[in-house]
Parts: C-alpha cells; sequence; structure tokens
C-alpha cells in the first residue's frame, strides 16, 4: 500500500503540473504508476466540474467557457500529452518504415505536421467545447472522460506490444503480467457500461452509448496503428491517444446534442 501511495505521487509528479512532495523512484513504484494513471484524470474532471459550475454561475459568455475547457487540462497537464500528439502526427506524416517512425518519435524538434497537428486539435477542441450544451449527464460524461482516457492509455501502454526502448517500454516491463491495471480497466469499464445502460433507459439518451463508442472507436484505431504503423507502443503513442480521445468524446457528445434538437 505504501508503495502504491507513492506511485500515486510519481504519477501527479510526472503527468501533472500540481505539486507533489519529491520521492525516489524505483521499480515498485513504476510498477503501479500506471494504475494510478487514472486518478490525475479524477482531478482533471473534478477542476472541469468546479469550472463548469462556476461558468454556470457567473453567467460566462460561451466563449470563454470554451477557452477554459480548452486550456484549463493543458495548464493541469503542462501539455505533456499533447507533445505525443505533435510527435505522433509528425512520425505518421513520413511515408517512412516502422522503425524510422519511432526515430521521428524521439526527435525533440517539433516538424511541419506536428505543428499543424497541434493548432487543428486546439481549433477543434474550441469548437467542440463552444457547442457544448452542459447539460447534467453531457457534463458527467465530458468530465469522466478525463479518466477514461488515462485508463484505456494506460492499459495500452502496459498491454500491447511495447517499442524496443522508450518510457512504454519502461512502464510496460515493470508493470510486468500480474498488474493490477487490466482488473482495473475491466470493473470500471463495467460500471460504466452499467451506468450508460441506466442513463439511456432512463432518460432515452443515447449520448452515453455513442460517448462509449467514441472511447471504443479510438482503442481500435490505435492499437491498429501501433501493430501497422510503429510495431510498437511508446508513451508519445500513448499521448496521442489520450488527445485524441478527449477530442472525439467532446464531439460525440455535442454531435448527440446537436441532432437531439
Amino acid at each position: 500500500m505504501k508503495n502504491f501511495f507513492k506511485s500515486i505521487i510519481a504519477a501527479f509528479s510526472m503527468f501533472s503540473r500540481i505539486p507533489m512532495p519529491r520521492i525516489e523512484w524505483d521499480e515498485d513504484v513504476m510498477r503501479h504508476m500506471m494504475t494510478a494513471f487514472p486518478l490525475v484524470g479524477a482531478v482533471i474532471g473534478g477542476i472541469m466540474l468546479a469550472f463548469l459550475r462556476l461558468a454556470d454561475f457567473f453567467e460566462l459568455h460561451d466563449a470563454l467557457r470554451a477557452l477554459g475547457m480548452t486550456l484549463l487540462p493543458l495548464a493541469v497537464t503542462g501539455g505533456i500529452h499533447l507533445d505525443g500528439l505533435c510527435d505522433t502526427c509528425d512520425a505518421l506524416g513520413a511515408v517512412v518504415s516502422p522503425e524510422r517512425r519511432r526515430e521521428i518519435l524521439k526527435d525533440p524538434r517539433a516538424g511541419a505536421f506536428g505543428v499543424i497537428s497541434v493548432a487543428t486539435y486546439l481549433l477543434a477542441y474550441f469548437a467542440l467545447a463552444l457547442a457544448f450544451d452542459g447539460s447534467t449527464s453531457s457534463t458527467a460524461l465530458y468530465c469522466f472522460s478525463f479518466v477514461m482516457s488515462r485508463l484505456f492509455s494506460a492499459n495500452a501502454v502496459t498491454r500491447l506490444k511495447p517499442a524496443p526502448d522508450g518510457t512504454g517500454r519502461a512502464f510496460h516491463d515493470a508493470a510486468g503480467k500480474k498488474g493490477r491495471l487490466g482488473l482495473f480497466t475491466v470493473l470500471l469499464f463495467a460500471v460504466l457500461a452499467l451506468f450508460v445502460i441506466i442513463i439511456s433507459v432512463s432518460e432515452t439518451n443515447s449520448a452515453p452509448s455513442v460517448w462509449m463508442f467514441a472511447l471504443l472507436v479510438c482503442y481500435i484505431s490505435l492499437k491498429r496503428t501501433v501493430e501497422k504503423k510503429f510495431e510498437g507502443m511508446s508513451g508519445d503513442l500513448a499521448g496521442w491517444f489520450l488527445q485524441r480521445c478527449e477530442l472525439w468524446q467532446l464531439g460525440a457528445l455535442v454531435i448527440v446534442s446537436a441532432l437531439a434538437r
């Protein structure tokens, strides 16, 4: 239990800008970091829920609310996952071998494809946030998306074939076959599925089902990209998936809301 608390501190230290006490990293700490990773998403979801409630209370302009929805998650994470999106899009834009794509991921310089992808992502997210209706069920799913994107991102790092080296490989090896993340994913997904069924039936609301479908499509897309384009999972690919997942889930909520009008 002590090591798990250390893993929580390490996860927040690495994947957020939230101040944390300094600890010594070892294999036991890294073993559980991916299991603790979704807790970072839970905190971000809580922050976003508080922000949306305050935006409603002060009747904040829709554009300012959308700006907060776009920038607050980046402020909390420091843009670490957006960096993965940038690097991965640079690599995907090059018509080269999987080995060369993995080399591009390691290049700290941002290329044209990466810059374009980040700009497009932020514009798309802002536009979707501007169209977000803010209903109770949509807000709950939106805030929960920060947990699910990190849960499935961590699951991909520990379960999919890793790249030969890099951060993703280190976490994959540290988690091992006895990691708790697989069981945690199944249990949380089962709870989510039950929530989706209850909301869909009681409110005749298709948003939860479409939201979950977007999550699964993103994960399947990640798996295919890892196998065909890179031949191994990496930390940058995890960040790319996480950002796309949050964008797609927000898009699903907006589309369903628009069709219901």
